[in-house]
This record gives structure tokens, C-alpha cells and sequence, in this order.
């Protein structure tokens, strides 16, 4: 199993960084930690020419190798990568590359830890190319302010996607699992059982339904889920509500509450022009968001 990681800057990154290389470990999953950053093509086409054996010599790295170099560093620090070599182990001069995409080649057994990439264009782009190139099962990445970001990562990345919006170490999270009867949700509850116990995370299981009255297949579901927690061993609480199921995952999770969900089976027509449930919680959640497919 293999996770995909995107960061932006050093300033932003950090809490993406914690946490998605916790849940890749969870999983004991392989990371590949991906940097978009803008075309810089210019550089080395334009009247310049200047090749980059010549930018090396003289210290002059592709831009985006800074971050790569932070990101791998903070990984040692944190425990993730778990070899002790004392030789210099990210050396920028070591980037190779294809296109719009760059591999930075890491001595010893790094290499079977992790992947350090640099691309370059426009993020969702470079990110469904990135994702051809392995198998990821997820793919981790910080929130964005832009409206059209969660309906473009649902709508377009083909992985679970991991969304680290407002994550804050000082805070003891839980999970909000929310479950209701589609097939994405069995899914999402095993994901969320998983996490929850390799993090030692309590799970707050949400029903919401948009009516009084029974639902026998959220009831169903529910059960269902919870059996699976509790083969797990992991504490949780069980929640019915009545209401906007939106208005409710929001209210509900506050700002110490991961959501886990499972993705819309809805067609991506029906999508586009009325949302889902995810997309429209990932629009307005306020703490992390996983949405398994």
C-alpha cells in the first residue's frame, strides 16, 4: 500500500506533513511526498541555456528542492523514516528528471521508505499524473480557500483523499465516523477503525436522516459498523439525529473531530450541478476530512 502526500511551502505544510505520514504509518503504507510548485520551464529553455550540471556546480538548485529537503528532514525527526544512516543523505544534485516530473534519489534503503517528488503546473493536473505512476490508495494534501478545490479533488483524483484543513497538534482529535447505507461507507468505517486504533483515536459514529421514521438500511449500516468497531477493540459512541445531514456533520464535529466518510455514489453529472454530501462537507468542514472510495 502506497500513499500519495502533496505540500506547498514550508510555512503551510507542517500539519499535512504530521499527520499524513501518522496515517500512512497506521497503515504501515509507503509515502510519497510530492511538491507542485509553479513551471519554471523558462529557466532552462529560454536565451539563458544554462544546463543544469552548471546550476549544480554552483549551487543553484531547481526550485522546489528546499521544500523537498525540509519535508525529508522533518520525516527523520519524526520517526517515519526509520534508517540511521550519518551519510549525507538528500543531496539536491541527485534530482532526476522526466518532463514535468522530477525524483530526488536517496541513498540506502530510504528509497524503500519513501519517494521524494517535484512537479511542476497546476496542482490537480500534476497530481492525477503523479497518481499513474503507482498504485496509491490515498492521497493526502492541505485545505484550500478555493471554492472549486473540493469539487475537483473529489471529482477528478481517483485514490481516498485525506484533506488537512485547520489541523492543529495541540488538539487530542476523535473521528466522526459518518454512516449511512452505501456501499463507499463499509469502507470508510474499516479505514476509520483502522486509523482509530493504530492512533489510539476515539470514534463518534453520526446517522443522520432527513426524517423521522425508520430507515432500515442506515439501521442496518449502523450495526454493521458497530460490530466491526468493537471486533477492533475501539471505543466509540453511537449517534442518531434527525436534520440536514450537511448542517449536522458540521455541528457535530466541531473543531476536535476528524470526519471520515465515504465517497458519493451519485454520477458525476448529478454532481457537478447539485454537489454531494462530500463535497459539500468538504466545502464547509472546519478540521480534517478523509473520504474513502
Amino acid at each position: 500500500m502506497k500513499f500519495l502526500l502533496a505540500i506547498g511551502g514550508k510555512e503551510y505544510s507542517q500539519p499535512t506533513l504530521d499527520i499524513g505520514s501518522r496515517i500512512a504509518r497506521s497503515f504501515d503504507a509507503g509515502l510519497s511526498v510530492v511538491y507542485v510548485g509553479r513551471k519554471t520551464k523558462q529557466i532552462y529553455d529560454s536565451g539563458v541555456q544554462l544546463a543544469m550540471d552548471s546550476l549544480a556546480k554552483w549551487e543553484i538548485y531547481h526550485p522546489g528542492v528546499d521544500v523537498l529537503q525540509w519535508a525529508f528532514e522533518y520525516l527523520k525527526e519524526s520517526g517515519f523514516l526509520k534508517t540511521d544512516l550519518s551519510a549525507a543523505d538528500f543531496d539536491p544534485k541527485n534530482l532526476v528528471g522526466s518532463g514535468s516530473r522530477f525524483r530526488m534519489v536517496l541513498p540506502g534503503s530510504y528509497g524503500n521508505d519513501i519517494d521524494l517528488i517535484l512537479r511542476e503546473g497546476e496542482i490537480i493536473d500534476e497530481l492525477r499524473q503523479e497518481l499513474n505512476e503507482d498504485e496509491y490508495f490515498m492521497t493526502i494534501i492541505g485545505g484550500s480557500k478555493k471554492r472549486n478545490m473540493a469539487h475537483n479533488l473529489i471529482q477528478y483524483l481517483p485514490t481516498s483523499i485525506f484533506v488537512v484543513q485547520n489541523y492543529k497538534r495541540d488538539i487530542t482529535y476523535k473521528l466522526l465516523l459518518l454512516v449511512d447505507d452505501s456501499e463507499a461507507t463499509k469502507r470508510a468505517i474499516r479505514f476509520g477503525a483502522t486509523i482509530a486504533k493504530q492512533q489510539k483515536l476515539f470514534i463518534n459514529m453520526l446517522t443522520v436522516s432527513k426524517k423521522e421514521g425508520n430507515n432500515a438500511g442506515y439501521e442496518r449500516a449502523a450495526k454493521a459498523a458497530a460490530k466491526l468497531l468493537k471486533a477492533q477493540g475501539v471505543d466509540f459512541e453511537q449517534h442518531t439525529r434527525i436534520g440536514d445531514p450537511v448542517d449536522t456533520f458540521i455541528e457535530f464535529a466541531g473543531d476536535d473531530n476528524i470526519l471520515v466518510m465515504g465517497v458519493s455514489s451519485q454520477s458525476p453529472l448529478k454532481k457537478f450541478f447539485m454537489g454531494s454530501k462530500p463535497i459539500k462537507t468538504l466545502q464547509r468542514a472546519n478540521t480534517p476530512i478523509l473520504i474513502v472510495r
